[in-house]
């Protein structure tokens, strides 16, 4: 055992003082977590647009859907309306990018609805899908509305019923009175962690590969300047040598996850969760990572072939896995395959953790899978480099 700390230890020492292992295990995915995190909205319900409406009507038709259905959404903060001139104005504003949609309601509009006939209402949109979807939907609720309302006068007159203003003004009141089915919102429980938590958690997990890679990379120097045949000359086991090497990795590894979680969260106010569980569920994925990296080191004959290697698995997993845009916003296929990587073990995890009532029973298959990847895949390269310093 001293023998293995004494290696680990000298390692460690040389990582250090060439900067290397600061640079890739620290420094660069703490500066991009942080990065994403100010340049991206933490959170999505900030969303928030302008409207202009050319109202060349002017009826008390076209009233209720400017001033009431419009200024329903203005009164909730999720728009504003502008009201505009000319359709050509209108459209030059949404081209340039000053309103996302624009609302034309043209001349006769109140005078063919209240005559039974079809009317048009013009959405223009731009750059900004979602501004334009929300106002076709607003106007299309209104649509609905009146045309239940065309239905019902239409309706009364088929069947011999007189069609005066008080029969309008029923149908107008009857549309205007919740329908016969309620549909209410409930918030569930929340699964999914902030953007600030995902993205350091993300460059945790995709960065640690970098840092658990030093101790196999070691193994590697070593052999290439002839200081391996002097360790094997001492009275040192094979066995002390890599698990030297395998306590360098996971202890870099360890030290990058931890500042990364310790710095977003002092600096971007992420909250990975309880420390004791992030704790648990950090350890067990640089298990993975340095198992996955300790493997792809033994199928290489240089430490450059194994760092381009080790680079090439680490961004490939990493691109799968999610950790470069959330899994709930990919399509259900690459949901699925992401599940070999330790990466959507380890954010599966973070997001668990997002719910306050989360406890160790929730995170702990994603504990187990990480673990059991680095066991297997780790217990793989182990023997691997015996097999190849005993060569």
């Amino acid at each position: 055992m001293r023998a293995a700390l004494v290696i680990a230890g000298r390692i460690l020492r040389q990582r250090l003082r060439d900067r290397s292992a600061i640079i890739f295990a620290v420094v660069t995915p703490l500066g991009l977590a942080l990065a994403f995190s100010m340049l991206i909205p933490n959170e999505f319900s900030s969303f928030h647009t302008s409207f202009v409406v050319v109202d060349q009507d002017g009826g008390h038709v076209a009233k209720i859907l400017t001033d009431d259905v419009l200024g329903a959404i203005v009164d909730a903060g999720v728009a504003d309306v502008q009201t505009g001139t000319t359709e050509a104005a209108a459209a030059e504003s949404v081209r340039a990018g000053e309103a996302g949609a624009a609302i034309l309601i043209p001349a006769g509009f109140t005078a063919a609805i209240e005559t039974g006939k079809p009317a048009q209402v013009t959405i223009l949109g731009g750059e900004f899908a979602v501004s334009l979807e929300v106002a076709r939907s607003v106007v299309s609720r209104f649509a609905s509305d009146v045309g239940a309302a065309q239905l019902m006068i239409a309706t009364t007159a088929a069947t011999g019923g007189t069609v005066d203003a008080t029969t309008i003004s029923q149908a107008q009141a009857a549309v205007a009175q919740p329908g016969p089915i309620a549909v209410t919102d409930t918030a569930t429980e929340q699964f999914q962690a902030n953007l600030a938590t995902f993205y350091g958690a993300a460059m945790a997990i995709m960065f640690v590969f970098f840092a658990t890679q030093y101790g196999s990379l070691a193994l590697l120097s070593d052999r290439e300047t002839g200081t391996m045949p002097r360790l094997l000359a001492a009275p040192v086991r094979p066995a002390s040598i890599i698990f030297g090497a395998s306590l360098a990795g996971l202890a870099l590894g360890l030290v990058s996850m931890t500042v990364l979680w310790i710095a977003t969260t002092l600096f971007v106010h992420a909250s990975w969760g309880s420390p004791p569980l992030v704790a648990l569920l950090i350890l067990a994925a640089v298990v993975a990572a340095m198992g996955i990296s300790t493997l792809v080191a033994t199928l290489a004959r240089t430490p450059r072939q194994a760092g381009g290697l080790n680079a090439i698995v680490a961004l490939s997993l990493a691109a799968i896995g999610g950790v470069f845009i959330p899994l709930s916003q990919a399509p259900e296929g690459m949901v699925m395959v992401s599940q070999i990587t330790p990466h959507y073990w380890f954010l599966r995890g973070i997001n668990t953790l997002a719910a306050s009532t989360s406890g160790l029973g929730d995170i702990l298959p994603s504990i187990l899978v990480l673990v059991g990847m680095g066991l297997v895949l780790g217990g793989i390269g182990l023997a691997r480099a015996r097999r190849a310093l005993v060569a």
